[in-house]
């Protein structure tokens, strides 16, 4: 999955690009928010694959970013995804210890950002 192994090198010493922190974030999404957007699925009576949760949250992420910010992203445009995205996904209602990890990997992999 590729969003994951840019979650990996954004944790690592390396900087990261625009697009890698993008990518990097999605992979937060996804490791954070997979279980929840495969169990709304099954409710509905589908099943998600792996990628295809990545595809949701890709999706999701263009839908609050928009076009322009989703291709060109921004220190700013994606501190403000993740703001919107926990709370399209209620966040707020996950454990505190995993909102707060959650927070320090994307606030990290935005200050990466070269």
């Amino acid at each position: 999955m590729q969003v994951k192994d840019q979650l990996n090198k954004a944790k690592s010493a390396t900087s990261v690009t625009p697009l890698e922190a993008r990518e990097a974030m999605l992979g937060c999404f996804v490791t954070i928010h997979g279980e929840t957007l495969k169990r709304g699925a099954m409710l509905l009576g589908e099943k998600l694959s792996d990628e295809e949760t990545e595809r949701q949250a890709r999706a999701s992420m263009r839908s609050v970013m928009g076009a322009a910010d989703f291709e060109e992203p921004t220190a700013a445009s994606l501190t403000s995804a993740k703001v919107r995205l926990d709370q399209k996904m209620n966040f707020s209602k996950a454990p505190q210890d995993l909102r707060d990890v959650h927070d320090q990997v994307c606030s990290m992999i935005v200050r990466k950002l070269v």
